[in-house]
């Protein structure tokens, strides 16, 4: 049947999220030190981006990139670990005192989290797209969150969506286990592509 024709649409589908999930269990299994997660989604990314040029090699790719990223990366993992960590603390003392003002400080607060979480939609594809210092990524990645702005909410919605079926449905939650990270990592990764062939000059 042509529905099953290794070259058809269907049967690279099944192929590419066969390696989706591979990537997956490695991404899920080098983040269980939560220290190591920013390494680790920075190889993600990398792995990801190698399969969307069609290299296959998804452990090798992986572990490439854990190498040439894995210093930036952990340095901005540990960055956005301890401003979560403030902002947890900080929104737990402002709803549990009495502060003056507290309305306006908690949304303040709340505006610059999710600005750093649009951000880290941007951070690590700046990475594995652009050669550059630390502060050069993390420039680039602010400057992109804002000019192009609806990419950024898409590449939200996505996480979005999948939060929302995760929560409403069980089988959704398992399928956002064995491959649903990746495949929005993938996803996101092809969207931003659309705004970094105008600005790329070399290979990742």
């Amino acid at each position: 049947m042509k529905l099953f024709d290794y070259d058809g649409g269907f049967m690279r589908f099944v192929i590419l999220l066969s390696h989706l999930t591979l990537l997956n269990i490695i991404w899920t299994l080098c983040c269980l030190p939560v220290v190591t997660a920013g390494a680790a989604t920075a190889a993600q990314h990398y792995s990801a981006l190698k399969l969307s040029q069609d290299d296959t090699h998804v452990f090798r790719n992986f572990k490439d990139g854990f190498k040439q990223h894995w210093k930036r990366s952990s340095l901005f993992w540990i960055a956005v670990l301890i401003l979560s960590a403030a902002f947890g603390m900080g929104i737990y003392i402002l709803t549990t005192a009495v502060v003056p003002g507290k309305n306006i400080l908690i949304t303040v607060s709340t505006l610059a989290f999710l600005t750093m979480v649009l951000i880290l939609l941007w951070f690590f594809p700046v990475m594995v797209h652009f050669t550059g210092s630390f502060k050069d990524i993390l420039f680039n990645s602010f400057v992109f969150t804002f000019m192009y702005a609806p990419v950024t909410l898409i590449a939200a919605a996505f996480y979005a969506i999948a939060a929302f079926l995760c929560i409403r449905y069980r089988i959704a939650a398992g399928l956002f286990l064995v491959f649903g990270q990746s495949l929005i990592v993938y996803a996101n990764l092809a969207l931003f592509h659309t705004v970094f062939k105008k600005y790329k000059t070399s290979g990742a």
